[in-house]
Parts: structure tokens; C-alpha cells; sequence
């Protein structure tokens, strides 16, 4: 008995849900896995699953060395594929974290290139909130730069500069007086991003300030850009987030001069005791598509 081959053993009978399923997964006999589970429980000295002969339940101590181990186990089979693998060879499952916004209106654009470029490598796109802290759980976390967070536990790598300006559908101008100077704009119906309500105030370079009013407002950036393609006003937003909809000819700048403070969008990924291959290719891959100027 081991310490691997029992927590693996435990693991693929809680996916499977049964002893057998399980042992048909690990080419092993039932009575095998059981002896393993009980030796498991032996040695942490807890309970980790009641077995009924029509059921398997986690206790809670089992639930809590579920989710780590499983953790843990992949880790290690992604750091025996990372040590052995070259670079065009790399395979397994890369974890990224980022806000709606950069997940359904950038990453996705740049994902469908890097799965053909790395075929073998599965990615899974998590959603979190903007600001949030890194997750351990995640190989990568994009977001904005975290000025308050100092951890020793993460690298962070800069990947591009994002500035956001105004847009808005070639129909929602049509036949409105041209738009010339910032203080036109409380004259028109603004999209409004987030939770702080149907009238918010921004800031600019150059120290100026606007306050925006509109009827619409909504968390889901998918939900905004289309009301801004639908002609229901203009939206505040960054040039890549609505880089598709630019090419198409759907929105087209308003006031292109007028921006706001320059942020930078940062990867935070883990500290590890092994080379983050995948994370590397990954970051390498925003990097060298975003534009120079970004850059």
C-alpha cells in the first residue's frame, strides 16, 4: 500500500460513484479498492465514506480530502507531463481565471487560436469577480493590476495597457448633431456597466470628469455590447472588448480623443516548485497578440 495509489484509488471511486465502476476505470477488482479505502482510513485515522450496499456517501472529512487531493493528484500529473513534455508537445488541462468581460469578449478570441496551435492541452475558463484575489485552485488569474495585493505566493507578469473610450452603432448617430465636444455627452442616453446605478461619474485624462446618465444598465458585458450594436446609446468600454463589433462596422468611436487613465491588464499564477509550461504558453501567446501598442 501507498500513499498515491490509495488517495488515487479514493478519488476515482468518488468520480465513479461506485466500487465497481471504480475498479473497471483502474483495471482492479472491488475487494482490491475496498482494502485500499480501508487502509486510506486506517492511516488518517478518520472516516472518509459510508458504504451501504446500494450507496457511497463522503463524511465531511472525506469531502475536505476529496477536493484536495484531487487537486493535488492533478498537479502531480501535470508536473510529470510538464517535466517530460517539450514545448509543442504539452498536454493537460490549463485552469484560467478572469472577469466576464475579459473572458467572453477577449480570451475567447485568442482561445480558439491557442487550442490549435497547442492541441493538447484542455482549457477551462472560470468567471470571477473583478478585483478579486487570486485563486490557488487556477493555473492563471487575469485581471487588473491588484495594487493593495502583495502576496509571496504568486508571480505576476504584465500583459497589455487597455484604455476605454466611447462607442456607439452607426443608427443610434444617425441624424443626431455630431458630437464635438465631452459635455455633449449628458445629452445623450450612455449604457451603463455594473451596479452603481443609471447615473455614474468617470474620469478622463486630463483630469476631466463626466457625468453619464442612461435608461440601461447591466453586470453582463455580452448584454451591453449588444444594446450599444441595437442603437439603444452609447457605451464606455475598451477597444478590445468590442474589437469585433469595430471590424464590422456595427459601433464606431465617439469622441475617439477622449480617454480614460491607462490600466494594465496582469496574469497572477502560483509559485510552484516545477515550470508552468502551459501557463508560460499561454501568457507568451496574450502577449505576442496584443497589439504593439498595447504592449
Amino acid at each position: 500500500m501507498d500513499w498515491i495509489t490509495c488517495t488515487k484509488s479514493f478519488v476515482t471511486v468518488v468520480d465513479q460513484g461506485s466500487l465497481a465502476q471504480a475498479a473497471t476505470k483502474l483495471n482492479t477488482s472491488s475487494s482490491a479498492l475496498s482494502k485500499r479505502l480501508a487502509w486510506l482510513e486506517k492511516q488518517l485515522g478518520v472516516q472518509l465514506l459510508k458504504r451501504t450496499t446500494r450507496s457511497l456517501t463522503m463524511t465531511d472529512a472525506g469531502r475536505l480530502f476529496y477536493q484536495r487531493s484531487a487537486r493535488l493528484l492533478d498537479d502531480w500529473h501535470q508536473m510529470l507531463a510538464e517535466t517530460t513534455s517539450t514545448y509543442g508537445e504539452v498536454s493537460g488541462v490549463l485552469r484560467i481565471g478572469a472577469p466576464l468581460a475579459v473572458g467572453s469578449r477577449l480570451l475567447v478570441n485568442y482561445l480558439a487560436e491557442f487550442i490549435e496551435v497547442y492541441p493538447n492541452i484542455q482549457v477551462e475558463l472560470h468567471t470571477n469577480t473583478p478585483g478579486q484575489l487570486p485563486d490557488l485552485n487556477l493555473d492563471v488569474f487575469i485581471s487588473r493590476e491588484l495594487t493593495d495585493f502583495n502576496s509571496s505566493s504568486y508571480i505576476a507578469t504584465k500583459l497589455f495597457n487597455y484604455s476605454n473610450g466611447f462607442y456607439a452603432s452607426p443608427s443610434y448617430l444617425e441624424g443626431k448633431p455630431l458630437i464635438e465636444s465631452p459635455e455633449q455627452l449628458a445629452q445623450h442616453n450612455c449604457l451603463m456597466y455594473g451596479t452603481h446605478g443609471h447615473e455614474q461619474e468617470h474620469v478622463f485624462e486630463n483630469d476631466i470628469r463626466l457625468r453619464l446618465k442612461g435608461n440601461f444598465t447591466t453586470q453582463n458585458p455580452e448584454a451591453l455590447v449588444a444594446a450599444a450594436v441595437a442603437g439603444m446609446g452609447i457605451i464606455l468600454s475598451g477597444e478590445n472588448t468590442v474589437k469585433r463589433e469595430l471590424l464590422k462596422g456595427l459601433l464606431v468611436p465617439v469622441l475617439p480623443e477622449l480617454k480614460q487613465p491607462v490600466n494594465s491588464a496582469y496574469a497572477y499564477y502560483p509559485k510552484l516548485d516545477y515550470n508552468h509550461v502551459k501557463t508560460k504558453l499561454f501568457i507568451d501567446f496574450i502577449k505576442a497578440k496584443s497589439s504593439p501598442a498595447e504592449r
